[in-house]
């Protein structure tokens, strides 16, 4: 008995941190980046073509970062190979399914670029197809990691991918839309994006914060009339310890005044369209913060 009160007390280190949070943001705002690189070459929309190569260059390099992040945080890094050997991969873990996801998105994107520099459509879109499935699969696993987690209150839940795939759709476009700015303030006129289409970006991306408010406030509903940890992760965690990455940074800085202003004339300014992005882009990664390490606060110091 002695013994077992000295090992429930013990006390618990929080196992991630924030290259974990870091790493769910990259692979968040490479897939939604590689699905406004798809809007051309693969749903035929030939207005963003221009766009596809910056788009799908913008997502292969944010996600060649993650495989930097994942073995620095397990400690000692050799250890990933582990996930990629017969004998330790096993179909019913999300982490395994995951590590092949990560291996084979990279691939594939690298493929479709190739045809996309190449200009052959057929193959562009052939490979496109498969890269989005690819992407979305590789956020969609990242939240099931968070979800199936019942020990951890805050992230057991089955709306957790729909919010991840959601904020990796608004913050690839916010981060998109920042680069092409840059990108037209360096390049000869003729290669600039035209203005507009970045425009039209962000009203794809107000439709995404939409919906992400839609699934904020159904996390809230429940946070409030749930069991009472719950109601403790949502008083303690969410309004006390992580209230700037949760109230301040995703809702406030992330949400409401990027959607004000993209509901607003403002919408038609390049200047205002840059700053709501670049809002969203932070206020998505305030979402991770308090997922990743908020989701551990109460069963770890508690």
């Amino acid at each position: 008995m002695e013994e077992s009160v000295v090992t429930f007390n013990v006390f618990h280190h929080v196992a991630w941190g924030t290259t974990i949070s870091v790493y769910f943001w990259l692979v968040g705002a490479s897939a939604g980046s590689f699905v406004i690189s798809s809007f051309g070459w693969v749903f035929g929309i030939k207005r963003y073509k221009p766009l596809a190569l910056t788009a799908s260059v913008t997502a292969i390099g944010m996600l060649l970062l993650v495989p930097i992040l994942l073995t620095w945080d397990l400690g000692k890094p050799v250890r990933f190979i582990y996930l990629l050997l017969p004998g330790f991969w096993h179909a019913t873990g999300p982490m395994s399914w995951g590590t092949v996801l990560i291996c084979s998105y990279p691939m594939a994107m690298g493929v479709y670029t190739y045809f996309v520099i190449k200009n052959d459509i057929f193959w562009a879109r052939a490979t496109g197809i498969i890269a989005i499935v690819l992407a979305l699969s590789t956020h969609w696993y990242t939240g099931v990691v968070m979800e199936l987690n019942p020990g951890r209150f805050l992230n057991h839940t089955a709306l957790a991918p729909l919010l991840f795939l959601t904020g990796a759709f608004i913050s690839g476009i916010g981060l998109l839309v920042l680069i092409l700015t840059m990108q037209n303030l360096v390049v000869a006129a003729e290669k600039r994006i035209d203005w507009k289409l970045l425009i039209e970006m962000a009203q794809y991306m107000m439709y995404g914060l939409v919906f992400d408010a839609f699934l904020l406030f159904l996390e809230f509903m429940q946070s409030i009339y749930g069991s009472m940890n719950v109601v403790l992760g949502h008083e303690a965690v969410l309004m006390g310890v992580f209230k700037f990455p949760y109230f301040w940074l995703e809702i406030v800085i992330g949400l409401i005044i990027p959607f004000l202003i993209l509901v607003s004339p403002l919408k038609r300014n390049i200047y205002a369209v840059v700053a709501a992005s670049f809002m969203v882009c932070i206020g998505v990664y305030g979402m991770r913060v308090w997922w990743v390490m908020g989701g551990q606060y109460l069963q770890s110091f508690y």
